[in-house]
């Protein structure tokens, strides 16, 4: 078992199961009598395992729950307000749900000193443009100008949205400043490991779904190339098919870096979702 030396600290955590396993081992190291028995007997819950319950994911926490953990757990009330949030977006039934708690949890104060970042990368990922503007930097006829780069784009942005977009690609390293003022690429990659961040993944692919879907109307059929398939298949047809999309991504990447000049920025996307329940799910 790995030694955790240290007591966890909720602010540094997105998913609040994993912040009750890393207390958990440090309860253990720290405190010989600490057990699950123990913490339901001072939580006030009739279950002897119903910690182990929650933090294996077996169980999901009330919001009378919520309290009884923040009161044993000993939490000041900083701690406590951000650690129902966590639960109620680590918990969310839909996307709006988890994104809403998303948004609230990113405005706590301690959690923005230590995790200053966040907040950008989140950001980044739900407003659809930050992708394409960084892409349109690497244009060679590029105008470091917020009207003329805010023209652009279809639909148009405003000129204070591309402002604070180039703030926000700056301050996360994927653009830099040069001698002239003007801006050029960075080779730095956003990780999209956290749960915030991946909250802000969503919103980037149901942006572009509308998109695409507003694109029908948008641009005449030699702008666009818009199609699709419903198919009836096996389980292990579905497999096959994601590797195909997953191989022909690294294709459609690889002709790309192999392209040494930027003339249009343009959006693909890849959607493969069920539309009819399959045969062993009549009862869900």
């Amino acid at each position: 078992m790995t030694k955790t030396t240290e007591q966890p600290i909720i602010f540094d955590y997105t998913l609040y199961r994993k912040f009750l396993k890393d207390l958990y081992l440090f309860k253990k190291e720290t405190t010989p009598y600490f057990s699950y028995r123990y913490f339901s007997k001072i939580a006030g819950f009739t279950s002897p395992n119903y910690f182990k319950l929650i933090m294996d994911g077996k169980r999901n926490l009330s919001s009378d729950g919520i309290n009884k953990f923040s009161k044993a757990l000993k939490l000041n009330a900083k701690e406590k307000h951000f650690f129902r949030l966590l639960v109620l977006m680590n918990q969310a039934k839909t996307a709006e749900e988890k994104d809403f708690f998303t948004r609230q949890l990113l405005k706590s104060k301690v959690y923005k000193t230590l995790k200053p970042l966040t907040q950008a990368q989140y950001n980044y990922y739900s407003h659809w443009y930050h992708i394409p503007l960084r892409e349109l930097v690497g244009r060679s006829d590029f105008i470091n100008d917020p009207k003329w780069i805010a023209r652009q784009f279809t639909p148009k942005l405003t000129e204070s949205q591309v402002k604070e977009a180039l703030k926000r690609l700056e301050k996360l390293d994927l653009i830099k400043k040069t001698k002239d003022l003007s801006y050029v690429q960075t080779d730095f990659a956003i990780s999209t490991g956290e749960s915030v961040a991946s909250q802000g993944v969503i919103n980037y692919h149901r942006q572009m779904i509308q998109m695409g879907s507003e694109a029908l109307d948008r641009f005449d059929q030699d702008e666009r190339d818009i199609s699709s398939l419903t198919m009836g298949v096996s389980k292990d047809t579905i497999k096959k098919l994601k590797h195909l999309i997953r191989d022909f991504r690294k294709e459609i990447i690889a002709t790309v870096n192999e392209d040494q000049k930027i003339e249009e920025v343009v959006q693909l996307n890849f959607q493969l979702f069920p539309l009819i329940k399959s045969n062993g799910d009549e009862n869900e």
